[in-house]
């Protein structure tokens, strides 16, 4: 029976490859160095000051994206244990209508908070499937140890959505500017490592921070303006 559920996720991955790939979220670049990502980082923050500003932001969302990532592992040990399923339908429907609800009180739109979400969602179970195809390769049984599913885990989840919600409304007024999305993906190649976390579920992850069309740059410098002032005005 586990043959067969591995094998029914294994043709969603497939599937779900299939996709980025049309949509161009999957890099063709071989994988860069530690150095010459921080050297690009760097020539980039340079060259893009009013972007450049946006970086703290930019890294705490990431390393909640990277927290909540990291424990899908624990999670898919948790289903493996019990012979369980990937997929848990009713718990995502749960949280997406619980973000959708909890969105306008973060001054995010529902429909956005929600892609942000279900995209995030998406990554996490790559990581499950992964996990689950290494673990069928080497025979596991089970593990010990394995936090409780549902009295640890998914609360320990939890409680990141919000922390998630109020770093993206952060980000949000600048997100559709391309520099700010081209400096989310150089922090996202160094920020997003880790147990399970290749290039496809880094793309997966960011894909609804670096999609956004429409706003120009402008927009960031403007933003900036504002923020000067307002400190300039505060501290008189």
């Amino acid at each position: 029976m586990l043959l067969k559920l591995l094998f029914k996720h294994s043709k969603k991955l497939l599937l779900l490859q299939i996709t980025l790939i049309i949509f161009g979220l999957l890099l063709t670049s071989k994988p860069s160095s530690a150095q010459s990502i921080k050297n690009s980082t760097q020539g980039y923050l340079e060259s893009n000051k009013s972007a450049a500003g946006y970086e703290p932001l930019i890294d705490k969302l990431l390393q909640l994206i990277r927290q909540r990532l990291l424990i899908q592992n624990d999670v898919a040990r948790g289903k493996w244990n019990q012979n369980g399923s990937i997929e848990a339908p009713a718990r995502e429907q749960d949280l997406l209508a619980q973000i959708r609800s909890t969105a306008p009180s973060y001054d995010l739109d529902a429909d956005t908070a929600a892609i942000f979400f279900q995209w995030q969602i998406f990554a996490g179970k790559l990581v499950q499937i992964d996990d689950f195809q290494t673990w069928l390769k080497q025979g596991v049984q089970s593990f010990n140890n394995v936090p409780d599913l549902n009295q640890v885990l998914r609360p320990s989840l939890d409680e990141l959505s919000p922390q998630l919600l109020d770093a993206l409304k952060q980000l949000t007024p600048v997100l559709k500017c391309s520099k700010v999305q081209q400096l989310i993906q150089l922090r996202a190649q160094t920020i997003l490592r880790g147990e399970g976390i290749d290039k496809v579920v880094r793309h997966v992850a960011i894909a609804p921070l670096i999609e956004l069309k429409g706003t120009s740059c402008q927009d960031v410098s403007r933003l900036d303006g504002i923020r000067a002032h307002l400190r300039s005005s505060l501290s008189h």
